[in-house]
């Protein structure tokens, strides 16, 4: 496939989960082409590849029209590969033009201090379980994330060019 046939259009009257599918379509595309062997995730669960070519290698397709990915309450896992898709639209005031990135759930992070989110996001677990096994009365409690992931700092993205 070439990097013209990994442009999709980006959400349309606010479909967002639309366009996400197609993302994930264009991965699926390329990993059918390949002769990889992968189960898919059921619908909005988190590793949407999974076991590909049976060496465990799990991923997730995240597509953006304004830099910013949701991953929810999963914090982007170090053992997942990802695949963005950006599509944040080209104006004369912006230089942005529509992009791939690939790495892993550290990398997208970026943070330097990530082993002490790690332990926030142990921690918040933790809490959830001490809600859910003891209770609290008459308070009912669930703690959730909302992670998300600015993309313009991410290095190595590469520009897809429907010309190419």
């Amino acid at each position: 496939m070439t990097k013209g046939g990994l442009l999709i259009f980006g959400t349309d009257k606010g479909k967002t989960q639309q366009s996400g599918t197609r993302a994930e379509g264009k991965v699926k595309e390329v990993l059918d082409e390949l002769n990889l062997f992968y189960t898919s995730a059921p619908s909005q669960q988190h590793r949407d590849f999974r076991n590909i070519g049976n060496i465990g290698l799990d991923i997730e397709v995240k597509k953006s029209d304004k830099g910013i990915i949701k991953c929810n309450d999963t914090r982007p896992p170090e053992d997942v590969f990802y695949i963005v898709f950006l599509y944040q639209k080209s104006t004369e005031k912006s230089k942005h033009k529509p992009c791939i990135w690939f790495g892993t759930g550290d990398e997208l992070c970026g943070h330097p201090e990530l082993e002490a989110l790690k332990e926030v996001d142990i921690a918040m677990e933790n809490a959830r379980k001490i809600a859910k096994s003891k209770g609290l009365g008459n308070l009912k409690l669930y703690p959730r994330y909302n992670w998300s992931v600015n993309c313009a700092g991410l290095s190595g993205k590469i520009e897809l060019d429907p010309e190419q």
